[in-house]
């Protein structure tokens, strides 16, 4: 009988201690979207080693505009114009049109740093989330409208991209909180914090919200996590709240299909 309590105690314990791994995992997968899956990919495929290094744009001799470009400043026009051109680069190390150029072809055998071309390391799918990510870092192809626009705009004015993310993807590590890390508006996390316009005002303006609140678990992860959400009362008003709705809404709208694999 004693022993039979004693397993039983184990059992109940190792089910309490894995809980909080697996609820991990659970979320991390519900969070996930082409642009947080590509920023992933471009840390572990060296991209952020040129593309986003420390400090200021790398120097790139030879090359025509004498670096090489840095993602986030809107650098990318200057080489692309669309999205499927930024998978001509990622794919083949250079767009079609300058491809098909021998000008520009010696040009760039002359530059010290040579864009690689990674279709044959990298999945369909796998390029189409590193597009995703360079177009949402650059700003290119957003959807939504003129409201979505400025609601885009102010939210990196706040900072609100500083913790949910480049176009709100997510993936912020923040310890202590459920998951581990912030969340963000594309993922299937959102729907469970947020109900409607008037609940995303509510923790825009207060930093919570009351619904979420009475829970016992959500209010024992608030009270451990590092990042809390602050409270915007009284900085941003009734059209500005309702221009980040639209933003939001934007972010939210269906991802297109991933290619095959």
């Amino acid at each position: 009988m004693r022993r039979r309590f004693l397993l039983a105690a184990l059992a109940v314990a190792l089910l309490l201690a894995l809980a909080p791994l697996v609820l991990g995992v659970t979320l991390r997968r519900r969070e996930d979207n082409p642009v947080l899956r590509g920023h992933r990919l471009a840390t572990r495929a060296g991209c952020l080693a040129c593309h986003q290094p420390p400090g200021d744009e790398i120097p790139n001799p030879g090359s025509r505009w004498g670096s090489v470009p840095r993602f986030g400043g809107g650098n990318a026009f200057m080489y692309v114009d669309d999205r499927q051109q930024i998978a001509e680069f990622i794919r083949e190390g250079a767009k079609r049109s300058w491809r098909e150029n021998p000008e520009v072809r010696l040009r760039l055998a002359r530059q010290a740093i040579r864009m690689p071309a990674y279709q044959a390391s990298l999945s369909g799918g796998e390029i189409a989330d590193l597009t995703a990510w360079v177009a949402a870092m650059e700003g290119m192809d957003l959807p939504g409208g003129a409201a979505a626009q400025v609601g885009r705009e102010l939210a990196r004015r706040q900072g609100c991209t500083s913790c949910h993310g480049v176009e709100g993807a997510g993936g912020t590590p923040n310890p202590g909180a459920l998951g581990g890390f912030v969340p963000g508006f594309a993922g299937s996390n959102f729907a469970d914090l947020v109900t409607d316009e008037r609940e995303f005002r509510e923790w825009v303006e207060s930093g919570t919200s009351r619904r979420v609140g009475r829970s016992a678990v959500a209010r024992w992860f608030w009270r451990r996590q590092r990042l809390r959400m602050p409270a915007f009362r009284g900085r941003l008003s009734a059209a500005e709240l309702g221009q980040l709705w639209a933003w939001v809404q934007a972010v939210r709208e269906p991802q297109q299909p991933r290619p095959p694999q």
